[in-house]
């Protein structure tokens, strides 16, 4: 099987070089040629985004809304799928950037990190 497999590669691969340099191209000159004015390429300037500084608690607030909606979207599953698959396709992103933000948490918004990263994880799990 595997001196058959050699043979075919070797084969598809002989036929495509001798296809490729086979082909000439025609030395007979064009006739009518384009011209192609050179223009200067037009930059738009830049509108700079500034940065968006969210507090923690802010973040957190963001984040414990997120894992209710994720978790209320779960259980109408069958009402609004696409809403629960859009919510799913977020969590991922959504939970990585509070995690970053995570050392910056006092000790009652760690708490409270950890019962919506919980809710999260149940859902996730399919509510076990």
């Amino acid at each position: 099987m595997k001196k058959i497999s050699v043979f075919l590669v070797t084969t598809v691969l002989f036929m495509a070089f001798t296809a490729c340099n086979g082909a000439k191209k025609s030395d007979a000159p064009v006739k009518d040629p384009v011209k192609v004015e050179e223009m200067a390429p037009v930059l738009e300037p830049q509108e700079e985004v500034p940065a968006v500084t969210v507090t923690p608690a802010e973040a957190l607030k963001n984040f414990q809304d997120f894992a209710k909606e994720y978790a209320e979207a779960f259980n109408n599953i069958s009402k609004d799928p696409k809403k629960f698959s859009d919510l799913a396709a977020k969590s991922q992103k959504i939970l990585t950037e509070i995690t970053a933000m995570q050392g910056q948490f006092n000790k009652k918004q760690l708490e409270d990190y950890k019962k919506a990263v919980e809710i999260i994880a149940k859902v996730n799990s399919g509510g076990k």
